[in-house]
C-alpha cells in the first residue's frame, strides 16, 4: 500500500505514475497500480481535491477524511475517470464538526468503471454526492454504510446522471440509527432523454435500533427515455423482537445481539472492499458507532 500525506506532499517522494500541484492530484496514462493508494486528508490544511484518472489507468484508491475539530468545515471533492479507467474507489468520511458539508463531484467517461464504496460516520453532516456518467459504456457502481448515534445526524444525497447512452448505474445504500441518531438518505437516479440502453438500480436500507433514532430513505428515479430499464426498492424498520430474543436466549446481551444483526446487513458492503486491512478498519469503525 502506498500511502499519501498530502497535508506535506512536497516532503514525501510520490509513486510512480502520480503526480500533485495545484489542489490535482493525477493519476498519469497507461498506469497499472499495483499497490493500493490512500490518500489521507486531515488537520484540515486541504479541504479541496480535485482528482484525475488519465486514460487506460487501473488502480485502487482510498481517500480518508479524519477530522477531529468541531468546527464548521466543507470538503470539496471532484474525480475524473478519462476513457477506459478502472478504479475501485473508497471513501472514508470520519468528521466531527457540528457542521460539516461535503461536496463530492465525479464525471465517468467513455468505457470507464467505477465502484464507489463510502463509509460516512460523521457527526453532523449534509454530504451531497453527484456522480454524472459523460461517456458511452460508462459504468457505475455505489456502496454506501452511514451510521449516526448519540447526538449524531446525517443526511446524504447520492445522483446518479446518465448523460451519455449505453451507460449503467447501480447503488446500494444502508444507513443505520442507534440511541437519537438521526439520518435521512435520497437517492436518485436518472437518465437523460436520449440516453437509450441505459440502466439504473437503487436499493435503499435503514435499520433503527430503538423508538428514538431516526431513518428516513426516499428512492427516485427520473427517466427521461423509453429504450432504458430502471428499478428501485427501499425499506426501513426496526431489528425483529423474534430475533433479538432468539439470539439473547442463547446468552448473548442485547448490545452484541443488536452487532449481529447489523454486521449481517453490513457485509457484503465491507465485503466489497478487497484490503484486509482496510476491511478491518472500517469494520472497526462502523462497530464502535453503533
Amino acid at each position: 500500500m502506498s500511502i499519501i500525506q498530502l497535508t506535506n506532499v512536497n516532503n514525501q517522494s510520490l509513486p510512480s505514475g502520480v503526480t500533485f500541484s495545484d489542489n490535482t492530484l493525477k493519476l498519469l496514462k497507461k498506469t497499472i497500480f499495483k499497490d493500493t493508494l490512500t490518500i489521507k486528508l486531515n488537520h484540515r490544511e486541504l479541504t479541496n481535491l480535485n482528482i484525475v484518472v488519465e486514460p487506460s489507468v487501473e488502480a485502487k484508491l482510498i481517500l480518508e477524511l479524519n477530522d477531529t475539530d468541531s468546527s464548521d468545515v466543507t470538503y470539496d471533492i471532484d474525480m475524473k475517470l478519462m476513457e477506459n479507467s478502472q478504479v475501485k474507489f473508497l471513501l472514508i468520511s470520519e468528521v466531527q464538526s457540528n457542521n460539516a458539508k461535503l461536496n463530492f463531484k465525479s464525471s465517468s467517461l467513455a468505457d470507464s468503471n467505477m465502484e464507489f464504496i463510502g463509509g460516512f460516520v460523521n457527526n453532523v453532516m449534509d454530504a451531497k454526492l453527484f456522480l454524472d456518467l459523460d461517456g458511452k459504456g460508462a459504468n457505475l457502481r455505489v456502496r454506501t454504510i452511514t451510521v449516526s448515534s448519540t447526538n449524531h445526524s446525517q443526511k446524504l444525497d447520492i445522483h446518479m446522471t446518465h448523460y451519455a447512452p449505453f451507460s449503467s448505474a447501480e447503488m446500494t445504500n444502508v444507513g443505520i440509527a442507534g440511541q437519537n441518531g438521526i439520518i435521512k438518505i435520497n437517492g436518485v437516479g436518472q437518465i437523460e432523454q436520449g440516453m437509450n440502453g441505459s440502466s439504473a438500480f437503487q436499493t435503499l436500507k435503514g435499520i433503527i435500533t430503538n423508538d428514538k433514532a431516526q431513518i428516513d430513505v426516499n428512492p427516485i428515479l427520473i427517466i427521461d427515455e423509453h429504450d432504458v430499464t430502471a428499478g428501485h426498492a427501499a425499506t426501513v424498520g426496526k431489528m425483529e423482537d423474534e430475533v433479538i430474543f432468539y439470539l439473547r436466549s442463547r446468552g448473548i446481551t442485547l448490545e452484541d445481539a443488536q452487532r449481529l444483526i447489523i454486521n449481517g446487513y453490513l457485509q457484503p458492503i465491507i465485503d466489497e472492499i478487497d484490503d484486509e486491512l482496510i476491511k478491518e478498519n472500517v469494520a472497526k469503525i462502523v462497530n464502535e458507532r453503533i
